[in-house]
């Protein structure tokens, strides 16, 4: 005897369309909810002066002043007692150690360990003064150098110090714009 076929096994397919709303809705909250809370860093170019390229293995030194130059080489070194300012005659000594030539950085630490910026500015302002009725050809330079485990912030503070300062009226005035980034051989 043959049974009836059930109706339950020949179920129609409908077809349904997807509902995107929802998922069109979390991205229209969530994607100016994550670019509210990320961070955006402000990036800040210097213009250095890089050395030139010597004209090592061979080659022909093209750079080379056809009649001598009067330089200065005003640097800055930055170590961990202080900020040591020399010339190419050689290093200033601080204030209180002027009769003796020690090692001692021209501008010292000050008493809680931090670096004196203010000071640097300081001397660097009145060494710009008596330099600029001179001749000299890179007094608009300076070189900026660090000792290798200096952080890495107090060598960009330290350009920001020598590149400028706000005179009496609050004007930016220049102080040595033209920074040339050395390194400390030891």
């Amino acid at each position: 005897m043959a049974y009836k076929p059930s109706m339950r096994i020949h179920l129609k397919m409908e077809q349904m369309s997807l509902d995107i709303r929802p998922v069109m809705n979390l991205m229209v909250v969530l994607i100016p909810l994550l670019l509210a809370g990320s961070v955006w860093t402000k990036l800040a170019v210097k213009k250095l002066n890089l050395p030139p390229k010597s004209a090592g293995l061979g080659g022909v030194d093209t750079n080379k002043p056809t009649e001598i130059e009067k330089r200065l080489g005003l640097t800055v070194i930055i170590s961990k007692k202080g900020f040591y300012i020399g010339t190419t005659s050689g290093f200033l000594s601080a204030e209180e150690n002027r009769d003796t030539q020690s090692a001692e950085p021209s501008i010292p630490l000050k008493e809680n360990g931090e670096y004196d910026f203010e000071k640097l500015q300081a001397k660097l302002r009145e060494i710009k003064e008596k330099v600029l009725p001179t001749d000299f050809v890179d007094k608009e330079t300076i070189m900026i150098t660090a000792e290798s485990d200096i952080a890495y912030k107090f060598l960009i503070k330290t350009m920001d110090y020598v590149t400028s300062f706000t005179d009496e009226e609050g004007n930016e005035q220049p102080l040595f714009p033209q920074i040339i980034i050395g390194q400390v051989v030891t």
